[in-house]
């Protein structure tokens, strides 16, 4: 019987030139935490519930980043020597509308994207503290595009917290505009914002 590959790096449809490289499994425990900074904790509230009481989140959390570069998505960091300060993550959004029954806490950022199938949805974008107002996120933004483009999107969409101003403020500055609103379910997270908002550049 042949084995499962065994991956080790995340597949990339476009060129990287450093310090953009692939994801690496030794990547995942780092790119963990910045996705749940990124996503104001919510992703820390579903590990904890995937944990349960007795297990380790954060290890749940290093997983699911596995998992996703064996499912396929793109994940790009940036590394320039000392270990990954910033991370990309994005998927295509297929043309046939997602299931919803079972989304919980995720219901209204499913209905957002619903409402952008085709595009390529950029999942998370983020940099760790120390390496900020560098220029990363913005050589990531760019990276985004041009991995969307050479699947042949013509549109590029990601969803935001209403409470995350400074992200909102770097997306309005590269030209996306805000298209529609969902509230956020807190569920047992308690978490900041009121609303999940659905943002789109064409290209």
């Amino acid at each position: 019987m042949p084995s499962t590959p065994m991956f080790t790096e995340a597949a990339c449809p476009i060129p990287l030139a450093p310090p953009l490289r692939p994801f690496r499994r030794e990547d995942a425990a780092v790119v963990a935490r910045l996705n749940n900074a990124a996503s104001g904790g919510i992703l820390l509230h579903h590990w904890h519930e995937k944990a349960g009481a007795e297990g380790d989140p954060w290890e749940i959390g290093r997983l699911r980043q596995i998992g996703r570069m064996e499912d396929g998505q793109t994940m790009v960091v940036v590394d320039r020597g000392e270990g990954v300060e910033a991370v990309l993550l994005g998927n295509p959004i297929g043309q046939e509308p997602m299931e919803l029954a079972e989304a919980g806490i995720y219901l209204p950022v499913l209905e957002l994207q619903n409402l952008v199938l085709g595009s390529w949805y950029l999942n998370d974008l983020a940099t760790v503290e120390s390496a900020r107002r560098q220029g990363l996120a913005r050589r990531l933004l760019d990276t985004a595009e041009a991995i969307a483009r050479a699947g042949r999107h013509d549109l590029i969409c990601l969803v935001v917290s209403d409470a995350h101003a400074p992200a909102r403020a770097l997306y309005a500055a590269y030209g996306y505009n805000e298209i529609a609103r969902r509230p956020i379910l807190k569920g047992g997270w308690d978490g900041p914002g009121n609303d999940w908002i659905l943002l789109t550049k064409p290209l």
